[in-house]
């Protein structure tokens, strides 16, 4: 009976011991954001009253979350939750959501990270997770599955089994996207479907230093519809593969050039004469790595769009456009677009002009108020996006603020 009593203390001493010798690390956010639509094309119908009217929102999100490092053993967990608290149509859906509920639904919370992770050379993830860490073109955001990476100084390897998934309105390259809306996983509270809607990636990251090789396949299990299909089932598995090539030249201290090419194949299985494709060439010139302008031409097949969890282009046309979104990769869409922009500790411009079957034009500003050693930030920004030079018929307008404190 001594011996258990004495094993006892000597398992709560060690595990006090090791609590103690851990890193405790609180992350998260708090931000909200306001969106004005003020053209013809802004208007949307309001159920309450049968009139059309602009569509507006002001809405926030949050995030609270803790993670534990045990030397390159981490466990986390965190909470994301958004609420949209003003918004014009008053029953923009017909069941009595304003046109802010439905940016932000009536699901107002989610446990965004529940994980356990392994950071070093090679880097494991398991649960739910942020899978920045992966440097994917068209997976990020959080995901719930299991995630790997390897690194080496010329030469990395990654793979995902991805159940579920949820960008929180967060596209990368984007300010202000993870605070201008908000929809948790679809599996919350719900069920897995383990094997229904799966997407099982992989690829290689080839670094040469001034050429980088990026070669990718994604493999989804169903789920997904397609253009054209009259039973409108859409439970087919579907195919991805592609490959980003991007050469770079100069540095950093002066003039740097980034030409980047993506080619992106997608196929629907069991569906004849669907295949689609999206070819994408990017040229950015830096100037002391902190004014950038460059140009841009993409183009998607005839047959069907482009499914994507989320992707790094320059467009913030479906963050902050009322009240339709314009798909930029849709089915047989070809633009072209050029950009400028500046890039600081404080402050930082995003300007862009597209032109072609998609349209915008999007001037968005964000300023850092202060930054303190413990990663305390405040930012704060706001632009307007339109949807380039439209007729008065379907011209878009939106001017957008918004706030974050992060931590």
């Amino acid at each position: 009976m001594k011996n258990k009593i004495f094993g006892s203390f000597a398992l709560a001493g060690a595990l006090l011991g090791s609590l103690s010798a851990a890193d405790y690390d609180v992350f998260g956010h708090i931000g909200g954001t306001f969106n004005k639509g003020f053209s013809n094309g802004n208007k949307a119908f309001d159920y309450s009253n049968g009139e059309y009217k602009n569509a507006d929102y002001a809405g926030l999100t949050a995030q609270l979350g803790l993670d534990i490092g045990f030397g390159n053993l981490h466990i986390g967990a965190a909470g994301w939750g958004g609420y949209g608290f003003y918004g014009s149509p008053k029953d923009y859906t017909g069941n009595g959501y304003t046109y802010g509920e439905s940016r932000y639904t009536k699901k107002y919370g989610d446990l965004s990270d529940l994980y356990v992770k392994y950071d070093g050379q090679i880097e494991l993830a398991v649960g739910r997770f942020d899978t920045e860490f992966l440097k994917s073109d068209w997976i990020a955001g959080h995901t719930q599955g299991v995630a790997a990476k390897w690194d080496s100084k010329y030469f990395g390897v990654w793979a995902t089994w991805v159940n579920d998934y949820a960008t929180y309105g967060y596209k990368p390259n984007r300010f202000g996207s993870e605070i201008s809306s908000f929809d948790r996983y679809s599996s919350s509270f719900n069920h897995f479907d383990i094997g229904n809607r799966d997407l099982f990636a992989g690829g290689i990251n080839i670094d040469l230093g001034f050429l980088k090789i990026d070669p990718f396949v994604h493999y989804w299990l169903g789920g997904y519809g397609y253009y054209g299909d009259e039973t409108n089932a859409g439970n087919h598995s579907m195919i991805q593969a592609g490959t980003k090539v991007a050469l770079e030249f100069g540095n950093d201290a002066s003039i740097k050039s980034i030409t980047s090419g993506r080619v992106l194949w997608q196929n629907i299985i069991g569906v004849d004469s669907d295949d689609t494709f999206l070819f994408w060439a990017d040229e950015e010139v830096r100037f002391k790595n902190m004014v950038k302008v460059g140009a841009g031409w993409y183009s998607v097949g005839k047959n069907n769009g482009i499914y994507t969890i989320n992707d790094r282009s320059r467009f913030y046309g479906t963050t902050y456009l009322t009240p339709s979104k314009s798909s930029y990769f849709g089915q047989n869409v070809s633009s072209w677009y050029i950009f400028a922009g500046f890039e600081s500790e404080i402050v930082n411009f995003d300007l862009l002009y597209a032109n072609g079957d998609y349209n915008e034009f999007s001037a968005i500003l964000s300023w850092n108020v202060f930054k303190a050693k413990n990663d305390l930030a405040l930012d704060i920004g706001g632009g307007y996006v339109s949807n380039g030079f439209q007729s008065k018929a379907v011209q878009q307008n939106n001017a957008v603020i918004f706030a974050k404190l992060s931590f």
